[in-house]
């Protein structure tokens, strides 16, 4: 901030301004005489005006109509007057002019010479009646070195507007003292001011009145700062200021005469919400303050805009106590053991036909941990366990944790490249896989499940393995999330938020053994933590979705059906999908709870919902949630009025947890502000795992605590009831299908081909060719490519990165376009819906398509109800994909995923062609799916 004001102009038009002055008691002049101070009164004849008022001077009717003469109407004269007379004698002088003709002297020279008499400061008058305009009082300081500086009170405005209305675009002027037509503009300070001493930004305020100006700044939140000195004449006992319809905000600041300071914030209604008009006006106060009282040799960012009774108001806000009672003790293994000991017959598992029972999953677990302890596996050790998601996978994970370890969730789905990675990251000996060829798990020792079950038959299932085992703040899993470097980072949970999140959730929810829940997400996903977890620990009956059930909305609605579930848990993008069959079903599921989470929530897609579940029978809640905070952090019940409003609450913090919105130096913000969401309490990972430099960044000490802070990368808005808004990512991290991805690790990965000079990856919402027909978004990445095809990229990219961050197109430029900062300009970048059709004879793809696949040469012939077949699903393959698709075309390699394998087993059923997504996912290619769907055609 080379100073703090930098220009002058002119202002158009500022509103009337108004006071109310106190003439002595008794009769006062006709209602019809001439005002004697006409030449006051910019030479133009004005008349007073008695009226006569039904009640005491200080009474609700002396108010309502002083209200009224404050907002009559001049009729085009400089000025109206008007003598209230009350019933206790008291008189009053209402002035209300037009500043332009009758400036603030003038005013009060008219009153003046009618006989008012001096009041000191003037206090705000009322605001307008019709709403549009409102006022609060301001608490300034009366510094004890001297009278209250006009320079400090612009300073500390300026600094409040920079640090807490930033997101608004604010713009700062000073106006004249009689609000007439100079203004001065003033910059706000900037990141570079925060390190000056408070005494250089004070006197860099102070010099800045005469420096030359270059017109009003810009901003979108036009903010006045209006001087008015006491005079030696009457001063009104009430005094609206001019207020400029461009500006949102008027400070109307009075000094001088050696009467205390006072301030008056007016703002308008439709420009500034309620609450932060008040705390502007209330941190203007303090800032001032601070900036005449406090340490002038500090550093302008140790100005606290807060104060300590804020700060604890703000930090309570956001804050919700643990419930009471006694809280779960023990380990999560513990606590499921108990379970079972307590209900040995009832159902906890059912994967298909298989029902598996509490004693019996308890039995397993202590039989396999024992096997465990046999491969070496001691306390505190981590192990991998990579199985598809059956019955066996619950057993073998809550084994993991009775055998005292730690669990690494890995999804055989995943690359190789990936799952190795993460075996050598998190440091395993020990995989527990589904078949011994398992890919990537080559640095470990990999034990098929068939050779566990053989080592845990025959061992003691009644005691547990022999040592100590794990306690309660011992890690119980570590699941890997998207990283900005290229690779994954573990996340290390203990025990004991697990148990905490139950603790938090369980009685609001009503979560017990009357529930049927259902587990659709991945083990590597932290929403399967709360769906197995949450499930076994509160006694409820946990049904397995299979892999592919979960890819087909039908399968997955009529399983939901069969096993009458009743806690759901699903991101909004899977939801979408099932409310489509749910809103046309005869029959409606037994669902009473359904938690959505993973993602942001769409409110106004629910009401199609309600429609069939009311709100009294089934509850719906988003909560907000984060892997390095255990899985849930807020949780806000969504009503029809929610979904008719489109709320974007994400709710309060669950009992344990805190939440606050930090600036981007780790300040508190205070309501309204939007900044980095920070989470502390109960649900706090550890640590990343062999990463303490991230640790410290991410997880750092709670100066408000004796706990730890989380540092989320979330942009987010504490509001003034407590409630929190999330409002996306503050770095290039985005959620696609639940999934937190980094834009960033894909671009490592595609620039880790050798013939990738440059790459850029871009988040669209959907709609548009490319991504599924329900408006999902999607990936899309650019290459700059020396000596390779888009498609040779994309097979690279699909050995490292799991399906879901797999781009939905990848297309080759000549060069990324650049904006004069050097950033890439995504505007610029092309459409990569516009594919040119294949060329001719070769259908080799066109550098600069998103294709990838290798085209056959030419369509070999076919039988003829094959050929239909092909013709059919081509057509709904390009439809999908573009124009570019051959038949040979592999759905991976063109950007596939499971949104599009829906869309594809849609558009092929509305022309009578039976597939599943498992087809489209092991077939791969239009030729091979058109040869399986061209057999019930034809029976058709």
């Amino acid at each position: 901030m080379a100073s703090v004001l930098t220009g002058t102009g002119d202002v158009h038009g500022p509103s009337r301004h108004a006071g109310v002055y106190r003439l002595p008691g008794g009769r006062g002049t006709d209602s019809g005489g001439a005002v004697a101070a006409a030449p006051a009164l910019a030479g133009s004849p004005v008349r007073l005006w008695t009226e006569l008022v039904a009640g005491p001077v200080d009474g609700a009717v002396a108010a309502a109509r002083r209200s009224v003469e404050l907002d009559a109407s001049l009729g085009g004269a400089p000025a109206r007057l008007v003598v209230l007379e009350y019933a206790d004698g008291a008189r009053e002088l209402v002035v209300t002019a037009d500043p332009a003709r009758v400036d603030r002297p003038a005013m009060d020279r008219v009153a003046a010479s009618l006989g008012a008499r001096g009041t000191g400061a003037p206090h705000a008058a009322p605001a307008p009646r019709d709403g549009s305009v409102a006022a609060l009082p301001v608490p300034l300081p009366q510094p004890p070195s001297g009278p209250l500086r006009e320079s400090d009170v612009m300073a500390a405005l300026a600094l409040v507007l920079a640090r807490t209305f930033g997101d608004l675009g604010p713009a700062l002027e000073v106006l004249d003292p009689h609000g007439a037509v100079t203004h001065r503009c003033v910059a706000l300070p900037g990141e570079d001011d925060e390190d000056r001493p408070v005494a250089d930004y004070r006197a860099a305020a102070a010099r800045s009145g005469t420096d030359p100006g270059a017109g009003p700044g810009g901003g979108g939140l036009r903010v006045a700062l209006l001087t008015d000195r006491h005079r030696a004449h009457p001063s009104p006992t009430a005094y609206r200021p001019p207020l400029d319809p461009r500006h949102a905000v008027t400070v109307h600041l009075t000094t001088g005469d050696g009467a205390p300071p006072a301030a008056t914030c007016w703002y308008r209604t439709g420009d500034l919400p309620g609450p932060r008009a008040a705390t502007l006006a209330q941190q203007l106060g303090r800032v001032t303050a601070e900036l005449v009282t406090g340490d002038q040799d500090g550093p302008l960012a140790a100005v606290d805009p807060l104060g300590p009774a804020e700060r604890q108001r703000v930090l309570e806000l956001g804050r919700t106590p643990r419930l009471p009672g006694p809280l779960r003790e023990g380990t999560v293994h513990e606590q499921v053991l108990a379970v079972a000991r307590a209900h040995p017959e009832a159902t906890a598992l059912v994967d298909g036909d298989t029902t598996v029972t509490y004693g019996l999953l308890a039995r397993q677990a202590v039989r396999t941990a024992h096997a465990l302890r046999r491969l070496g596996v001691a306390p505190g050790d981590r192990v991998g366990v990579c199985l598809d998601r059956t019955a066996d996978l619950v057993v073998t994970l809550l084994a993991v944790l009775t055998a005292g370890a730690a669990y690494v969730p890995l999804d055989p789905a995943y690359p190789a490249d990936r799952l190795d990675h993460t075996v050598r990251d998190a440091r395993l000996s020990v995989v527990l896989v589904g078949t011994a060829d398992q890919p990537g798990v080559g640095a470990a020792t990999a034990v098929p499940l068939e050779r566990l079950k053989e080592l845990a038959e025959g061992q003691d299932a009644d005691a547990l393995p022999a040592g100590a085992g794990a306690g309660p703040g011992d890690p119980a899993y570590v699941i890997y999330t998207s990283g900005s470097t290229g690779r994954p980072k573990g996340v290390v949970v203990p025990h004991r938020n697990v148990a905490r999140l139950l603790d938090a959730t369980e009685h609001d929810f009503g979560l017990g053994p009357g529930d049927t829940w259902s587990w659709f997400h991945s083990a590597a996903f932290d929403f399967s933590v709360w769906e197995i977890w949450g499930c076994l620990l509160t006694g409820g009956r946990l049904v397995v979705v299979p892999y592919w059930t979960c890819r087909s909305p039908e399968d997955f609605r009529e399983l939901l059906l069969k096993e009458r579930v009743t806690v759901l848990s699903q991101t909004p993008s899977a939801f979408s999908r099932l409310l489509e069959l749910e809103r046309g079903a005869h029959t409606p599921l037994d669902v009473r709870l359904v938690v959505f989470g993973g993602e942001p929530l769409d409110a106004a897609g629910l009401t199609a919902w309600f429609d069939v579940h009311p709100e009294d029978e089934c509850r719906v809640v988003n909560m907000f949630g984060i892997t390095e905070t255990t899985v849930h952090v807020t949780a806000q019940t969504v009503t029809r009025a929610e979904a008719l409003t489109g709320a974007r609450s994400v709710g309060r913090a669950i009992p344990g947890w805190s939440v606050r919105v930090l600036d981007g130096r780790g300040r508190l913000l205070p309501p309204g502000t939007p900044g980095e969401i920070a989470v502390a309490g109960d649900g706090v990972a550890l640590h990343y795992l062999g990463r303490p430099e991230l640790t410290e960044r991410r997880f750092v000490p709670d100066p408000d605590g004796e706990g730890r802070l989380y540092l989320s990368g979330d942009l987010g808005v504490l509001l003034p009831d407590g409630r929190l808004e999330h409002h996306g990512r503050l770095d290039d991290q985005v959620k696609v299908r639940g999934y937190r991805i980094e834009l960033g690790e894909i671009r490592s990965v595609l620039l880790a081909h050798e013939a990738v000079v440059a790459a850029a990856v871009v988040l669209r919402p959907g709609g548009a060719r490319g991504s599924a027909q329900d408006g999902e978004a999607r990936l899309d990445a650019y290459v700059v490519l020396d000596g390779a095809e888009p498609g040779e990229v994309r097979k690279h990219a699909a050995q490292l990165l799991p399906e879901y961050m797999m781009p939905t197109t990848l297309t080759a430029v000549d060069a990324l376009p650049l904006t004069v900062n050097g950033k890439v300009d995504v505007a610029r970048l092309p459409d990569p819906g516009e594919r040119p059709a294949p060329p001719a004879a070769t259908g080799t793809p066109t550098t600069g398509t998103p294709t990838s696949g290798t085209p056959a040469t030419g369509e070999e012939p076919r039988e003829e109800a094959s050929r239909g077949a092909l013709d059919e699903v081509l057509a709904v393959w390009r439809e999908v994909f573009g124009p570019a698709v051959a038949p040979d075309d592999d759905f991976f390699h063109l950007g596939g995923n499971s949104l599009l394998a829906l869309r594809i087993v849609r558009m092929l059923g509305d022309r009578s062609l039976k597939a599943g997504v498992r087809e489209v996912y092991q077939l791969r290619t239009p030729a091979a799916l058109a040869e399986s769907a061209a057999a019930p055609a034809t029976t058709s």
